[in-house]
């Protein structure tokens, strides 16, 4: 599999996106470039995210909160929305990328059961998106 970039979006890139790209990180290894971003981002990940990264083993290093317009959004090959559907309304139409709504609770504010749940939803989602790439089921173009 070549390397895809893959970015994932949420409302604060304080809890769900930043546990997707340090989980999408460590199990893609070479095969990924994860990245996340806010569409109001709140300007810092919450403890409970690293905390629970920590207890699952996944590296939390360099994860910061940063807005859409603080990446390339055409730079990347896969945008996932955490928010379902309505988050990809705050994407341009004109991007390129393969662009998916994934439905994923918000724990923030939660317990540290909810962050564990949410990371170990994300882990799934993760593993069937990366299967998918493997298998060339998206960027048919």
């Amino acid at each position: 599999m070549t390397s895809f970039k893959i970015l994932f979006v949420c409302i604060g890139n304080t809890c769900r996106s930043p546990l997707a790209e340090a989980i999408t990180r460590a199990i893609g290894g070479d095969a990924v470039e994860p990245a996340s971003a806010g569409i109001m981002p709140f300007g810092r990940v919450v403890e409970p995210t690293i905390a629970t990264l920590e207890q699952l083993g996944y590296p939390a290093d360099g994860l910061a909160s940063k807005g859409l317009d603080a990446v390339d959004l055409d730079s990347f090959d896969v945008i996932v929305s955490l928010l379902g559907e309505t988050g990809l309304q705050y994407l341009p139409r004109s991007l390129g990328a393969e662009l998916l709504a994934w439905s994923i609770p918000d724990p923030y504010g939660e317990d540290d059961d909810v962050y564990f749940g949410v990371a170990r939803l994300l882990e799934r989602r993760i593993n069937e998106l990366l299967d998918r790439l493997r298998r060339g089921e998206l960027l048919l173009d």
